[in-house]
């Protein structure tokens, strides 16, 4: 069991598609957002090629040093979709296909009946249930055929379809956190304080919170809110929205609430708001 405090979680995004510019990358953050929510804390999202070298180096590099590894992308039935071989890689596994999600298959999906050893099309559809040998298979949603496959304990491969991700990741996260800490888990709070300063001028009193907060776990940090000049008035901040939203994330949340205090106070800032959400 870990404690729910310690959860860390990482994504390895895999499509050349990505790389190349020719597909917006949704999934990392769906990803980044629902582990947000349930308190797991995201440490890295990587995105790497249709290569079996990237995916494999990624994925245990990623599995070493996270709880959750998430991966998206790369499990059709296509030449460049490698992410089940290259995992198996990864860990020395070889693959087999998967006699249940084959028979799913037939059962759901559309299009040719997936045989290994049947006609071309057949055999391409098969593909999508070759896994590694060593793997856990589980089924989420139980209208669609697409199961989540683990590997070495910590690495669930996933769909990069955004609809599939998204359906998956709600059915599947929550519970795997849950089995993971053994608890509920601790939500996240975000605070936020709207600032009519410049950036420079509210960095000082940012270093001094944060080096107190710290040992708190919270973390404070600065995104200026760009705003087009005022067409009277000249470059001045009295007649525009917040110059800069600063936000508090942590996951005690009456010290977030106390942090959002003094940064109102010491920055004539503007309460706005509290949330567990994005």
């Amino acid at each position: 069991m870990f404690a729910s405090n310690s959860l860390t979680a990482a994504l390895c995004v895999i499509g050349d598609e990505i790389l190349s510019g020719k597909t917006l990358d949704i999934n990392s953050y769906f990803f980044a957002k629902r582990c947000f929510e349930l308190g797991v804390e995201v440490e890295k999202i990587e995105v790497v090629p249709d290569r079996y070298s990237a995916i494999s180096s990624s994925v245990q590099s990623l599995s070493r040093s996270h709880d959750i590894v998430f991966t998206s992308g790369g499990i059709g039935p296509t030449h460049d979709d490698i992410t089940y071989e290259a995992v198996g890689r990864a860990f020395g596994d070889g693959l087999e296909y998967h006699a249940d999600t084959l028979a799913r298959m037939r059962r759901i999906m559309a299009g040719a009946a997936p045989d290994p050893r049947g006609t071309a099309e057949q055999a391409a559809a098969a593909r999508m249930a070759l896994f590694p040998a060593s793997a856990t298979v589980v089924y989420p949603c139980e209208e669609y055929w697409v199961p989540v496959v683990s590997v070495a304990g910590n690495v669930h491969i996933f769909p990069g379809i955004p609809k599939l991700f998204e359906e998956l990741v709600d059915a599947y996260l929550p519970g795997l956190v849950a089995g993971l800490s053994g608890e509920a888990a601790i939500e996240f709070t975000r605070a936020l304080v709207g600032v009519s300063r410049w950036e420079s001028e509210i960095a000082p009193v940012l270093d001094r919170l944060q080096e107190r907060y710290a040992p708190m776990g919270i973390k404070i940090g600065s995104y200026p809110n760009w705003v087009p000049k005022q067409p009277t008035g000249g470059d001045t901040l009295s007649n525009r929205k917040p110059t800069v939203v600063v936000s508090v994330v942590g996951k005690d949340k009456e010290q977030v609430v106390s942090c959002q205090a003094e940064l109102c106070q010491l920055l004539d800032g503007v309460d706005l708001g509290t949330t567990n959400k994005v």
